[in-house]
Parts: C-alpha cells; sequence; structure tokens
C-alpha cells in the first residue's frame, strides 16, 4: 500500500483547513509527464482562429451542459462556467457565464495535480469531481467536473466546468443555510476524486454524490450535463490538435496568457503608484445578528503588479464567510472586466499580475469549519473589488472609459424556495429575479438598466412562464422602478420589482434571506449617491384568491398592497417564510449605483430624466439642483445655477470642519494627474505636490497623504436619500449608519461618499507614493 508521508500529509490538512494557496513550484509525482513543449512563433492568422476556436468550446461546452441539465439555475440563470486550462492548471479562456470562478478553476486543479497525481493517479480518460470550498469553489453547491486530456501520452491541458447543483443537502433545502454557524449545518462536499477512471463511471461515487440530495434525480441528471460538456470539450480540442499539431495549439495557450499579462501590465503604468482601500460594513450574519461587521480590502499598486489584500476584515462569524480562494475568485471577478475586458476572459494572464496577502480566518479568508454556503462573502467580496478596481483605474484618462460604479447583487437579495409542489413532489429551485437588479453607471454614460451583475457577463432573469412552470407560483407583475438608480453626474441603472404569489399548494416556502438590504453595499464612486439594497415585502392569507375570482390581477406593489394592507417586510434571514395560496411576497433587487457628484450631471439630462420618470421633480430640486419652469419640460437655467450655488453652500455649513488645515502652497496650481477622478494631483510653482479639488483646485493635503483629513465631511440619514426604496437600517442594525459625503471645502463638490456608522473616525481610501 502507497503511504502519504507526514510532511504531505500535513501540507494536505493545512489546505483543506485554511484554504488552498499553490507553491511556487507544484509537488507532483514524478510518475506523471507534461505535455510543455510549444511554438514560440505562430503567425497572427493562425493565433487569431485558435484562439477563437477555443472561446467557442467554451460557449458550445456550455451550452452542452444547458441542453441536457434540468435545471433552471443553469438553463435559465447561467449560474455555471467552463474553462480549458494548460497541463499545469492556468486558464486559458473561460465561458461567458459566472466569471468568479475563473479564480477557483486553476486551484482546484493544482490541487489536484499536487495529492492525486500519485494516490489515485492522474490517467487518460479519467474524470473528477470536487465542491470543497478550501480546495477552491464558491459555496458546496457549485461542484466542479474536470478532465485531463493526454496527447501522446502525456497530460496536455485539462478541460473544466462548475455548475450551481440545484440540491445537495443541508438543513435547509437549496442548500443556502442562513441559520448556519458553522460547516456542519451545511450540505456536506468532497475534496477532488475521481468520479469516471479511464472511461468507465465510479459507481460508488456517483451514488455518494446523489444521496445527499433531496432531488436525487434532478443531481443525477445536472452530473450527466457535466461529464457530457467535458467529453464534448475533449473531442472539439483533439480536434484542433489533430489539424494544427499540439505544439501550435499549446503555444496559443501560452501566448493568450502571455499577451494578457502584457496588455493588463501596460495598463497598470498608467496609474500613479499607491494603495486604494474600501471599508464598508455588512448585515446579516445569521438570524438574530444585529450587529454592522466590517470588511476591507486594499489595493496597492507597484509599477505594473497589483498586492490584494482583506487586512483588517472582521474574524469569520455566522453564515457568510468565504474561504481563501473564493477570496481570491472574487477579486479576478472584478479585474477581468475592468483591466482585461478585451483578453477573452484569460484568468491566468490576469493572475499573474497579482498577489494575494490575506489574513488568517477573516470573513472573507475563514478557515475550517466556518459556515460558507450563503455565498454573502462572495457578493461582498466583488462588490469591494470591482469597487477598488473602478476607484483605481479613474485616476487614469485612458482607463476610466471602462469603468463603472455598482451593479446589481451589490446587496444580495437571497430568495430560495422549497416544499412540496401541486403534484405532491418536493421541489426546491431558486428564481433569480432577487439578483439581478442594474448596471451602475460609467464615467461617461448612465448605467443598464435591469442590466443584471457583474459576476456574470450573462445575466439573464428568465421568462415568467418559465419560472411558473418550474415553481408552483404565479406572477403578478414584473415591473421597472424608474427612479430607483443611485444618483450621480452619470445615473445608475433602474431596478424592477417583482410579485408573486403562491399557487395550487399550501406547503411552499420562500427565503427572505441575504445580506441585509438596509445595509447597503451600493457605494457611489467619486462622490455619487448610493444605491439602495433593495427591498422584500410579504403578507399570508391574503384576498389575493378574490381578486382572482373577481377578474382582477394586482398590477404593481401600490395595488397589491390595497389588497394586503397587513403586508410588512418580512423577517432578516428566515428561510421558511409562506409562499402558499392566497400568500404573497414581493422583491426589488439591487439598481446601479452612480458616478460623480449629482451637482454636476447635465441640466438637460435631468429634465429628460423627470420627463422619462427617471426623477421625481422634487429631486431633480433637491439632489441635483435642478429647476425647472412652469412647463416641466423647460429647463430655467438662472434658477438652477442659483439653486445649486445655494446647495453647495447649504452643505458647507451643515459639514463638520476638516481634520486637518489647507496645506499652503505658493504660485498657481496646476494639475498633473489624480489619485481618483474627483482629487486631483496639483503640481505647485515651487515644485511642491499636493492632492487637492478636481474642480477648484483648492489643496487637501500632501501628495502622500489621505485628502479626506482636508475635506469638510457631512453625514445624512439613508432614507433622506429616498423614503421608499431606502429602510431605515435601525430597523435591521442597532449601529445608525450615515450615508457619509467628503466634501471640498473650498467649493462644496463632494469627492467620494460611503455608507458608515454615525461618528466613526474618517478613514483614508487612497495614499500615493510620493515622487
Amino acid at each position: 500500500m502507497q503511504e502519504t508521508s507526514p510532511t504531505e500529509w500535513q501540507r494536505r490538512l493545512k489546505s483543506l483547513s485554511q484554504g488552498y494557496d499553490p507553491p511556487g513550484e507544484l509537488q507532483v509525482d514524478p510518475s506523471l509527464k507534461f505535455h510543455s513543449e510549444f511554438d514560440p512563433e505562430i503567425d497572427p492568422i493562425t493565433y487569431e482562429v485558435i484562439r477563437s476556436r477555443f472561446w467557442n468550446i467554451n460557449w458550445d461546452h456550455q451550452e452542452t451542459i444547458r441542453r441536457v441539465s434540468g435545471s433552471g439555475v443553469v438553463v435559465y440563470g447561467y449560474d455555471f462556467n467552463t474553462s480549458l486550462q494548460t497541463e499545469v492548471g492556468d486558464g486559458v479562456v473561460f465561458g461567458p457565464g459566472n466569471i468568479m470562478f475563473a479564480g477557483c478553476a486553476d486551484l482546484v486543479v493544482k490541487w489536484t495535480l499536487e495529492h492525486r497525481s500519485g494516490n489515485v493517479g492522474i490517467e487518460p480518460d479519467d474524470i473528477f469531481i470536487q465542491d470543497d470550498p478550501w480546495v477552491g469553489t464558491n459555496h458546496q453547491m457549485d461542484t466542479a467536473v474536470y478532465a485531463p486530456m493526454f496527447v501522446d501520452g502525456r497530460l496536455f491541458c485539462w478541460v473544466y466546468n462548475v455548475v450551481h447543483q440545484r440540491e445537495i443537502g443541508g438543513v435547509e433545502p437549496g442548500g443556502f443555510i442562513q441559520t448556519a454557524r458553522d460547516i456542519y449545518s451545511e450540505p456536506t462536499f468532497m475534496p477532488p476524486v475521481k468520479l469516471v477512471s479511464r472511461g468507465v463511471m465510479r459507481e460508488d461515487i456517483a451514488d455518494a454524490w446523489i444521496r445527499r440530495s433531496r432531488l436525487p434525480e434532478l443531481i443525477y441528471l445536472e452530473l450527466k450535463s457535466q461529464i457530457a460538456g467535458v467529453e464534448f470539450a475533449k473531442r472539439r480540442m483533439l480536434d484542433i490538435i489533430e489539424k494544427y499539431g499540439p505544439h501550435t495549439v499549446k503555444g496559443v495557450m501560452q501566448r493568450m496568457i502571455h499577451d494578457t499579462e502584457n496588455v493588463v501590465r501596460r495598463r497598470l503604468r498608467a496609474i500613479p503608484d499607491g494603495t486604494w482601500r474600501d471599508v464598508r460594513y455588512v448585515g446579516g450574519s445569521h438570524p438574530g445578528d444585529r450587529k454592522a461587521h466590517r470588511v476591507e480590502m486594499r489595493v496597492r499598486k507597484q509599477g505594473d503588479h497589483l498586492y490584494v489584500s482583506n487586512e483588517g476584515t472582521e474574524r469569520s462569524t455566522g453564515s457568510f464567510n468565504i474561504t481563501f480562494g473564493q477570496f481570491r475568485a472574487c477579486v479576478l471577478n472584478g479585474a477581468l472586466p475592468q483591466l482585461a475586458y478585451d483578453q477573452y476572459l484569460c484568468g491566468a494572464g490576469v493572475l499573474r499580475c497579482l498577489t494575494f496577502e490575506h489574513s488568517d480566518d477573516a470573513i472573507t479568508s475563514a478557515h475550517h469549519p466556518a459556515a460558507v454556503s450563503t455565498s454573502m462573502g462572495t457578493i461582498v467580496t466583488i462588490t469591494q473589488s470591482q469597487h477598488l478596481f473602478a476607484k483605481m483605474l479613474s485616476s487614469s484618462p485612458s482607463l476610466r472609459r471602462n469603468i463603472f460604479a455598482a451593479s446589481g447583487l451589490h446587496t444580495c437579495v437571497l430568495n430560495s424556495m422549497f416544499g412540496v409542489d401541486q403534484y405532491q413532489r418536493p421541489y426546491a429551485n431558486f428564481p433569480f429575479d432577487g439578483v439581478v437588479g442594474a448596471i451602475g453607471a460609467f464615467s461617461w454614460r448612465d448605467g443598464m438598466d435591469h442590466g443584471g451583475a457583474i459576476s456574470s457577463t450573462i445575466n439573464p432573469v428568465g421568462a415568467v412562464e418559465v419560472w411558473e412552470r418550474e415553481i408552483p407560483f404565479l406572477y403578478l407583475y414584473r415591473r421597472e422602478v424608474p427612479s430607483s438608480g443611485g444618483h450621480g453626474k452619470w445615473r445608475g441603472g433602474a431596478t424592477f420589482v417583482t410579485g408573486w404569489t403562491g399557487h395550487k399548494t399550501p406547503e411552499s416556502y420562500i427565503s427572505s434571506g441575504g445580506l441585509f438590504q438596509s445595509v447597503t453595499l451600493g457605494i457611489g464612486l467619486v462622490g455619487a449617491m448610493p444605491a439602495t439594497g433593495g427591498t422584500m415585502w410579504s403578507a399570508v392569507d391574503t384576498a389575493i384568491r378574490q381578486e382572482f375570482e373577481a377578474g382582477r390581477i394586482p398590477g404593481n406593489p401600490q395595488e397589491l398592497r390595497l389588497s394586503a394592507p397587513h403586508g410588512a417586510p418580512p423577517p432578516g434571514k428566515k428561510f421558511d417564510n409562506r409562499l402558499g395560496v392566497g400568500d404573497v411576497f414581493e422583491v426589488m433587487p439591487s439598481p446601479g449605483a452612480g458616478y460623480g457628484d449629482p451637482i454636476l450631471r447635465d441640466p438637460k439630462l435631468v429634465v429628460q430624466d423627470v420627463m422619462g420618470q427617471r426623477l421625481t421633480r422634487q429631486q431633480a430640486e433637491t439632489i441635483y439642483g435642478v429647476r425647472l419652469a412652469g412647463n416641466p419640460h423647460e429647463l430655467d437655467a438662472p434658477a438652477t445655477e442659483s439653486r445649486r450655488q445655494r446647495l453647495l453652500e447649504e452643505r458647507l455649513r451643515r459639514s463638520a470642519r476638516p481634520r486637518d488645515s489647507a496645506p499652503q502652497a505658493e504660485g498657481e496650481m496646476q494639475a498633473i494627474g489624480a489619485a481618483i477622478e474627483s482629487v486631483a494631483i496639483l503640481q505647485a510653482e515651487v515644485g511642491r505636490a499636493f492632492l487637492g479639488c478636481f474642480r477648484c483646485q483648492q489643496a487637501l493635503s500632501p501628495l502622500n497623504a489621505s485628502y479626506r483629513d482636508g475635506c469638510a465631511v457631512l453625514e445624512s440619514p439613508l432614507p433622506e436619500l429616498d423614503p421608499q426604496i431606502f429602510q431605515d437600517p435601525r430597523e435591521q442594525v442597532d449601529d445608525e449608519l450615515v450615508v457619509r459625503q467628503y466634501l471640498c471645502p473650498g467649493c462644496g463638490i463632494c469627492l467620494d461618499a460611503v455608507v458608515c456608522p454615525v461618528g466613526t473616525d474618517p478613514e483614508w481610501d487612497v495614499l500615493l507614493i510620493g515622487q
């Protein structure tokens, strides 16, 4: 019997308790031979043809899974992804599904190479399966099925997919365990095991896998769909290798990684060296928790490399933690669409530009046995990384066009459903109405209304008729909420609202899970206002059936509330709100956040917003400072100019004075760069450099200090932004949270804004390295 050495056993235990972090050189059994030779000289046409075929293999790989899978989560929600990876697991190209999986796929393959190459071996026609978060996945439902591909007896590459399997056990059907305080209440999971050995399905592993589920037939079909996808992609890869030769195909793989790395490094060199930092507060660790928890991320840019840390984040707690591998995946999810948007989702090239410096056992790098199934830490970390990369890239005029503010899913509304349907069959499902929302504002245009979240490049919500076929409920409405986007120079996209009622079953339930929506994570960029985190509302034993019998359907939130005047927001973190016959439930997912101070918005656009019901007339005046003439379609330009000036003066009157006095500069200032778009790097005539207001060029701090210390600070309650869609956070957490605006003390323009507990000391968000 081959035994594992004590050193190897210790390494394995550490990776399975703290999270796998690959070493610089993988320790692979010498019996496994790699096919690593490649042609470095490939003509441009061949390169583009093969590169395009890689992308299409992934796309067709995804479509194969969708056509076989019986799960609405896959077929309609695209909560999965596919990839091609090098012989050592580096991700060459990922599919257009859920892109956060790109940051875990290489970890899974590398762990398998290190810990399975000797025992049980990695051989031709093998297929592995795994869902261990400490090896590399979001949560237990996200199941990886992947296979090595051999050429001439040597390991050439890996074909990989990961799918959110709909029901694999745990104390709450569907697997999002809101009540979990550790892993033992959640679905069980497996580190990498061999599902298919030399082309033969291991029925013992398949049986062990599906026996956990309340829906074993569905899970078996999902498993078969993932195997079908892998086999399809392997055949297509072999076709390419046969046509072009292995050295050429491997050369394209290596060049894609190399080119992506070079593109990202070139873009990073356009940014000043420094550290960008985000501190935010989240609510909803577990039922009964009323604390706002601190989560922090830092990105240090040095030359053409980034160092990412979660230093300052609280220790793991409750049910919303993630592992280090998922932290890494979420950071890559934020980086890919903003730093490598034109590189075929080549994760390996971006990862070469990132170094991770994670804290031990934090909410965003939790140790076993912390609870990790709810995906809430994932949502927080994707949102933070996207925000930080956007803020950092806003310092460069050539890069800021490709950034955008917080988008749908930034404050997750979780509505998993389960029960017994009208055919007396158990079901568990997850409609996507609560997780789509809208895209945040760009640096040059408004956000995309109900455009989705950034976790995926494909973010459909699924047709009403589709979900009514899958789940025992009826849609009352799915309507846009026109004035819901975050306010800014550019507005965030508007979201929508959905109303449901149970249908033909008394035993159906819906969760009001996720993060507390009142503690929004939809922070605006460079002075914009935050977006709401969304809302939920429910009522049981309503008169909805009588409405139907009378030929009436409540078609919007106002009409529904007339039918159910006793309705109210459901309890947070409750997994079993009843949604049977006569019960109703409403969800509004997160809209997009804004970009830039609203007072800088073109007044003509504000008039169009009022005409298009994107803003009320009152919001136009109180938030944007725009006055309309008697005819609501006409701008009163002189009154607008006067109103805006008064708003700026009023801000400064209400604000706290700067912590530090403004630095003194001799002579005229000239803007020579930016720390973020709203904070300029100012060069004084005598040579000293400062950070200051981009608008009036008032110096706020020395170059390598925090500009926020030179800002006036204005704090306002969240519901003041819009009491219809912003809940008072004190309904869910004990901390009093406010919108804190950092204002230029000279002109009153908002340079940045955060959501934080009232009275906490200002915290720096960018520190440049002095030149």
